[in-house]
């Protein structure tokens, strides 16, 4: 295992605004999407992950539902939600993707369907506050710990947040592969980018990691000589046998 300097795990909270003139179709919602701040992209395609971190599944994000729910126009809203899972993994993407399949859609339809004014996209920018968490890690053992046990935002603001605004690159998977941790580098990546709820995402995360200590308890186990496993297992049945035999207290 590499020295690395230890990590200090942050949790963020949002500053949410409004932004812009809201959407009555699909046509100002595309030009929306391209003139807005980053902000108001990953407010409604990533920030909105935090807002449901124990959902039993991933609810769609803020554009898509609202294509689904009022515009009522269902294939463009299944479109889309594919664009921003599969597609938006960093801001400039995530803008892409979106742009992408709305610009695939003939003017006519993008400006045909339009909804109610009390029920037009209102567009909000979400400013991110980064606080510390007084929570020091020093290897992945102590990490997946941390991450497991702390708040959701803290697991939201270095996996799935900073890899976004970063363009895919994040100090925390940084500082794991500097560790010497890259497989559980690797791991956080996936299980962030996997579509699921936090707290999901979380628990197959302590499940993978349990699984590789195991595997790794029977690997070291195989290389220790026999007799040394002989003699180990001899004096493990005699401290059984002392305590069974050890004579109780007064009760």
């Amino acid at each position: 295992m590499v020295a690395a300097a230890a990590f200090e795990l942050r949790a963020v909270a949002h500053l949410i605004q409004p932004w812009g003139t809201p959407a009555r179709d699909l046509e100002q919602l595309r030009a929306g999407i391209a003139a807005a701040p980053i902000e108001v992209v990953f407010h409604h395609t990533v920030q909105y992950q935090l807002r449901h971190p124990g959902a039993e599944e991933l609810p769609p994000d803020d554009f898509s539902a609202w294509i689904a729910g009022v515009v009522q126009d269902a294939e463009t809203a299944e479109r889309l939600s594919f664009a921003v899972q599969s597609g938006g993994r960093s801001g400039p993407a995530a803008r892409a993707a979106l742009l992408r399949v709305l610009e695939s859609l003939p003017a006519r339809r993008r400006s045909e369907r339009d909804a109610p004014e009390e029920s037009a996209f209102s567009f909000l920018a979400a400013t991110a506050v980064s606080f510390p968490t007084g929570i020091v890690v020093h290897d992945g053992r102590e990490l997946v710990e941390a991450l497991t046990a702390a708040d959701a935002g803290v697991w939201f603001r270095h996996l799935v947040e900073e890899p976004w605004f970063l363009q895919e690159r994040a100090p925390l998977l940084e500082w794991l592969t500097a560790s010497g941790e890259r497989r559980l580098a690797e791991w956080l990546v996936e299980d962030a980018g996997a579509g699921l709820p936090i707290e999901k995402a979380r628990a197959r995360l302590v499940r993978r990691w349990r699984q590789s200590r195991i595997a790794r308890q029977v690997t070291d186990a195989a290389a220790v000589p026999e007799d040394v496993r002989r003699d180990a297992g001899r004096q493990a049945v005699a401290r059984f046998v002392r305590r069974v035999r050890r004579p109780s207290g007064p009760s």
